[in-house]
């Protein structure tokens, strides 16, 4: 087979493309395709900030037809051990790679592109799907889902190594969440103009914990980024007591469906989620070279 390597900036064929792919990974919602561009080419964070200094595209095209693409750049940060954005390390990212099982050979040479890039940017350290550089229309979600196991063996013959593993859960909503009369009270802060809202936790008045929701630009779909109890206050159910404050929220706010993930080791967090009728939908994958 012969195949172009195009570098792209028209992504209108590219979001038919990964249309056409979506129903193999849990966390690619159904998107506009102007929300999608704009996610995809110019992305913002949630907290407002370029996550790109550069996104460069290319597209593999065999017989006139799209079999893959690779989407690469240098961020504009990446997160430390403590969790914090570390805006000094220059790194190469993979941000996306996706080709069709057959035209693996596609696969490689996407990757050559992106590495011939890195090299002449003189960046050293690599990465591949990032877990919090993904499209803000996917909630930010950067990680491969195991659907593509083709995908992770390509990244795994130029020396790439999982970094991060997390298992993806999904719930739908229905008129059973509408009340939920719990011990627990949350409170939500106003929604930032990326979707962002933060909440608190309270027993009795007292600050006990605290999360953020996403809402996505679907308009039926809310993404939970995170939710904690303190230490001190475990093990009485508060969770499970502001997760159904939560699911009443949002089901008598017009939203059908509820998504989240959490790290392959926490299992305190898996069984919360199975117990409240989340489904396990797969495992995603960050991945970073062994340099």
């Amino acid at each position: 087979m012969n195949y172009d390597y195009i570098p792209t900036t028209d992504y209108t064929a590219l979001y038919e493309y990964q249309r056409s792919l979506e129903k193999k990974a849990p966390y690619w919602f159904d998107t506009d395709r102007v929300t999608w561009i704009k996610s995809f080419s110019d992305d913002r964070d949630l907290d407002g900030e370029d996550m790109f200094s550069e996104l460069i595209t290319y597209t593999a095209v065999c017989d006139g037809s799209i079999v893959g693409f690779v989407q690469f750049g240098i961020p504009c940060y990446i997160y430390g051990d403590d969790g914090e954005k570390d805006y000094d390390e220059v790194c190469g990212v993979i941000r996306t790679l996706y080709f069709e099982s057959e035209h693996s050979v596609c696969g490689k040479v996407l990757v050559e592109i992106a590495h011939d890039y890195f090299a002449s940017k003189g960046v050293k350290r690599h990465f591949a799907f990032y877990h919090a550089l993904g499209m803000s229309c996917y909630a930010g979600h950067g990680k491969l889902y195991c659907g593509f196991p083709h995908v992770e063996e390509t990244l795994s013959a130029f020396g790439y190594i999982k970094e991060h593993e997390n298992v993806y859960y999904r719930r739908f909503l229905s008129s059973a969440d509408s009340e939920a009369c719990e011990k627990a009270e949350v409170t939500f802060d106003e929604v930032s103009e990326s979707g962002l809202v933060e909440f608190s936790v309270r027993l009795d008045g007292e600050f006990v914990g605290a999360g953020a929701l996403v809402y996505l630009p679907q308009g039926d779909i809310a993404y939970l980024k995170w939710i904690f109890i303190l230490d001190e206050y475990q093990g009485r159910g508060l969770a499970s007591a502001a997760l159904r404050l939560i699911f009443a929220k949002l089901y008598n706010s017009g939203f059908k469906r509820i998504d989240t993930d959490t790290a392959d080791g926490n299992l305190a967090a898996q069984g919360l989620y199975t117990k409240l009728g989340f489904k396990d939908m797969g495992r995603t994958r960050s991945y970073m070279d062994k340099q």
